[in-house]
Formats: structure tokens, C-alpha cells, sequence
């Protein structure tokens, strides 16, 4: 479908994004969320179109783009959109030939485009800190979540003009605890997200000077352990901790219960504790019902397939 500029002009004047696609490919989905997606979320939404052509929608909705293998290869699609084309994009690619590795980082520049984007997804995706780099300013950048992939924090230094991130995530990758000392300029950031990073105290101690931080994830890393609680302690906006895989001890715990705690997810399973310990903790956090899973039974199949063979 092929519309003339005033027949645009007029769609944009009655709330309509206006999108043009390649005509002769899809690019993606396009879907409609019914709420902001936070940083852990991964809501699909309701489907509203392919990627392809002349599409309308609302402006006044949520739109969530899912980009296809077409898009990695033709990034510069994005050129012809408008800055506030869609709100929020998930980023989901995997090289497989050597040709294509160099493809995640080469479609970052042209989301810079895209100056409305509130969110971000590149969970799983091959983007480095080099290509992230090139990303640039977005100023309405509320969310950006890159675990279990190439990023090590080295790019932020680049990113410090998105003044308004709230929610921030990096997971996999070793990260570089010098570069954590950037998160500070963030002057929005309250929920920060650093699992399996192999965060140091010193990387700790920089991540500790947010002092806007209300939800923190330092899930499996290992170097994380009492010494880290007086940094803990710091954070005077801090409501909910996740510290699982970490070797900070019951003491410590009972330390951080005087923060006021509305939500921890402690280094081991609550039922993993002894008795004792059970009650240290649920004194030191009254307002947290910490519950011990019940350990499931196996069912007739698997008892039959995996039990003991008898004759």
C-alpha cells in the first residue's frame, strides 16, 4: 500500500504512528503491551502486525518491536521510521556462519534512530561493549538489559548522556569493576541487575555509591561475602536484595535486617539453613515470610523409567 505524504501527514495527525517498512519483506513483529515491561520482563503482548510495508498504529499504546534475521542484515530500515516508531525493542540474535558475527554490533548505531525508545532487550544477543558504545545518547532510555551476553561495562562511559535510565542489567560476562564507577552519573538508576559478572568488592563499593538504588541483583558471584555488607548498609533507598550464590553468612544477614528490607533472596534456599539459623533470619527480616519449599515426589514414570531395573 503506497500512500502520498499528505495522506501520512494526516494519519500522524490523528495519533497514528505511521511505519514503512521494506514492502517486499518482513522484518519482524510488531505487538501491543498492556503494561511497561520492567527489567526482568519478558511480555510478549498482543499481536498487532508484521513488520512489512506501510503499517498504522496507535500512539497512544505500548509497541514492543521483535525484530527477525532480515532485520540483522537490513538494519537500515530503521532510517525511514519515525523517532517514536515503537517504545520498546527485544534484540534476539545468534551468528551461525562467520559472516554474521559481526551483525549484532552493526545494527546498534541505527537503534540511535529510534530516539523514543524507553526500553531495550539484548539478553542472549553477540552486542559488545564496542558496539553498545555506538548507541550513543537516547533520552528517553528508561530500561536496558543485556545479561547473558558480551557486555562488560566498558561501553557505559558512552551511554552517561541517557539521563533518565532507571533500570539497568548486565549478566554473563566478567565485568570490568573499574567501568562501575560510571554507574554514579546516572542520576535515575534504581534497580541495577550484576549476576554471574564475577563482581569484586572494589566493583561493590562503586555500585554502593548509587545512592537512588532501591532493587539490587549481585546473584552468583562468588567473591561477594561479609565484607561487602557495610557497603550494603550505604544504600539508603535499598528495598529489595538478591544475593543468591554468594557467601555472605547468617551474621552478615542479621546486619542487613536493620535496613528495613521489604524483599531478600538469600544465598541458599530458606530450607537449606539449620533450625537455628531459620530463626536468626526470620528475626532479623519479621516482615518477609520466608517459606521452605517441599521437596516433590517422583512420579510412577519417572520411578519406572529411571528406577533400578528388577527381574
Amino acid at each position: 500500500m503506497l500512500l502520498c505524504a499528505a495522506e501520512k501527514l494526516c494519519w500522524a495527525k490523528a495519533s497514528w504512528r505511521v511505519l514503512e517498512f521494506p514492502p517486499n519483506y518482513s522484518v519482524g513483529k510488531l505487538n501491543q503491551l498492556q503494561i511497561p515491561l520492567e527489567l526482568y520482563g519478558k511480555g510478549k503482548g498482543v499481536p498487532l502486525a508484521e513488520a512489512r510495508g506501510l503499517v498504522k498504529l496507535p500512539s497512544t499504546k505500548l509497541i514492543k518491536f521483535e525484530p527477525s534475521c532480515s532485520f540483522y542484515q537490513h538494519p537500515q530500515c530503521l532510517l525511514k521510521l519515525p523517532a517514536d516508531a515503537f517504545d520498546y525493542v527485544e534484540l534476539r540474535f545468534l551468528a551461525m556462519t562467520d559472516e554474521e558475527n559481526s551483525w549484532s554490533d552493526r545494527m546498534v548505531p541505527y537503534l540511535r534512530h529510534i530516539s523514543g525508545l524507553k526500553g531495550i532487550d539484548l539478553d542472549g544477543t553477540e552486542v559488545t561493549d564496542k558496539g553498545l558504545a555506538t548507541m550513543g545518547t537516547m533520552p528517553e532510555l528508561i530500561s536496558l538489559s543485556a545479561g547473558n551476553g558480551f557486555i562488560t561495562g566498558r561501553c557505559l562511559p558512552a551511554l552517561l548522556g541517557c539521563k533518565k535510565l532507571t533500570e539497568l542489567r548486565f549478566g554473563g560476562a566478567d565485568v570490568n569493576n573499574d567501568s562501575l564507577r560510571y554507574l554514579q552519573n546516572f542520576p535515575q538508576l534504581s534497580h541495577l541487575g550484576l549476576t554471574r559478572v564475577n563482581l569484586s568488592a572494589s566493583g561493590l563499593e562503586h555500585v554502593c555509591k548509587c545512592r537512588g538504588l532501591t532493587d539490587l541483583d549481585i546473584d552468583f558471584n562468588r567473591d561477594i561475602d561479609d565484607k561487602a555488607v557495610p557497603f550494603l548498609l550505604k544504600l539508603p533507598k535499598l528495598q529489595r536484595l538478591s544475593v543468591k550464590q554468594t557467601k555472605i553468612s547468617v551474621t552478615a544477614l542479621e546486619s542487613l535486617g536493620r535496613h528495613g528490607l521489604v524483599g531478600i533472596d538469600l544465598p541458599k534456599p530458606f530450607g537449606e539453613y539449620a533450625p537455628s539459623e531459620q530463626r536468626r533470619i526470620r528475626k532479623a527480616f519479621p516482615a518477609i515470610p520466608f517459606k521452605i519449599k517441599a521437596v516433590e515426589g517422583v512420579d510412577s514414570y519417572t520411578n519406572t523409567m529411571f528406577g533400578p531395573m528388577t527381574r
